[in-house]
């Protein structure tokens, strides 16, 4: 099949329109405008005082025949414990604490200014952009414009306290006497396996005109 090109009457017809010169458009336009005024302020006080008495004695055996033919396991543990604790004093733990926090100067300005920072001032000084953002290297035709155009402004005061006070005082006797004994035949023929623990255990453990104080004094004037 020939394809016939255009008729003298049809390129007569056709009519031509000079294209406007090269100009930029702006794919992002972006402008962003950012002002924080961030007081923190955690003043923390904490006390801790104890009397402890600890005692831990441990005994263990263990004895095992595993897939084993005529064995024997024994395992023993004897134990005899005898604790004297006598605990006889003062624990104190004291931590005063006075805390003045001025957060009262606030300001947040418009984002134009470009004197510099005082107190808890924060300022950004920006320049806006507007229309399109000078691009030679894009090559697009048509006006001025922005496909994207976005503008942020965000202004934002944050006061934030914590004060915290903790105080923790204890006396504590703590006994923790263990005796074990283990034995074991898995799988086996003609075996034997004996476990014995024997355990004797005598604690006395005494707290005597003990005294334990934790004192946590916080005063704390917070202006924000």
């Amino acid at each position: 099949m020939t394809e016939e090109g255009l008729s003298p009457e049809e390129l007569d017809a056709e009519s031509a329109v000079a294209l406007p010169s090269k100009e930029v458009m702006s794919l992002l336009d972006l402008n962003a405008d950012v002002d924080l005024a961030l007081d923190l302020a955690a003043p923390i006080d904490l006390a801790v005082a104890a009397n402890l008495n600890v005692a831990a004695p441990i005994n263990a055996a263990a004895s095992a025949n595993i897939l084993s033919f005529g064995s024997e396991s024994g395992a023993l543990a004897d134990q005899a414990v005898m604790i004297n604790q006598t605990q006889s004093g003062d624990a104190i733990a004291t931590a005063p604490q006075d805390s003045v926090i001025d957060q009262g100067n606030d300001t947040i300005d418009d984002g134009t200014t470009t004197a510099p920072a005082t107190g808890d001032t924060a300022t950004t000084t920006t320049t806006p952009t507007t229309g399109g953002v000078t691009d030679t290297a894009t090559g697009l035709l048509g006006g001025t414009g922005d496909l994207l155009n976005v503008n942020v402004d965000v202004d934002a005061d944050l006061d934030a306290a914590a004060p915290i006070a903790g105080a923790v005082a204890a006396n504590a006797n703590i006994a923790a006497p263990i005796n074990a004994g283990v034995a074991a035949n898995i799988a086996s023929i003609d075996s034997s396996a004996t476990a014995v623990a024997q355990q004797t255990a005598i604690i006395n453990q005494d707290l005597d005109g003990v005294t334990a104080e934790a004192t946590a004094d916080q005063n704390s004037q917070i202006t924000q």
